[in-house]
């Protein structure tokens, strides 16, 4: 499958107001890859392909997710609102036939994931960066993402670890394997 392919799959899956997000994050995620160094193509597809799940009923999702491999569902039974991201992965891998490394950049956009890719924080990023997007933390984000990719994962992950604390809802594993992967990362490398 190509970006055009998925882009094709994208529009006559989703709706309008979701494909218009999925455009958007297509194209951050083409731009951050020309920036550090990826294949623009594989960003652009797993760009298209991030939400192909999102508008699928839960007990799809469900089914999707309980069969894989791609994470332990027992993990994040009680995180419906990230569910679509694992299936995303599952179906894309599945059905679809793409590489791991893109199935895993879909999986992982909404919690991130201990030792990310650079694909998979390329898409991480460009859900939270795309045109569509205008929450306060967006703005600074999309400049410090052109920058470093790691320090921009950490900047979401931090305000999202934050969102889920105050709404008191679950919190996937994953997005603080990711925290902690990722405190790892930069200070090892002197950036914190």
């Amino acid at each position: 499958m190509n970006s055009e392919e998925a882009r094709k799959l994208a529009e006559t899956t989703l709706s309008k107001e979701r494909f218009y997000h999925t455009e958007c994050v297509a194209r951050a995620a083409e731009a951050l890859a020309k920036r550090h160094g990826a294949d623009p193509e594989a960003a652009k597809l797993a760009g298209y392909l991030h939400d192909i799940a999102k508008e699928r009923d839960k007990d799809d999702l469900l089914q999707m997710i309980e069969g894989s491999d791609i994470i332990d569902f027992d993990e994040i039974r009680q995180c419906p609102q990230v569910w679509h991201a694992y299936a995303g992965g599952v179906w894309a891998r599945e059905e679809l036939s793409v590489s791991d490394d893109i199935a895993g950049a879909i999986a992982h956009h909404t919690t991130a994931a201990a030792s990310m890719t650079k694909l998979d924080m390329i898409v991480f990023i460009a859900d939270f960066i795309s045109e569509d997007r205008g929450y306060d933390e967006t703005y600074d984000m999309r400049e410090l993402a052109f920058e470093s990719l790691e320090s921009a994962v950490l900047g979401i992950v931090d305000r999202q670890v934050r969102h889920i604390m105050n709404s008191r809802r679950y919190m996937d594993i994953n997005i603080i394997r990711a925290y902690n992967d990722l405190i790892g990362r930069l200070r090892d490398t002197g950036d914190i």
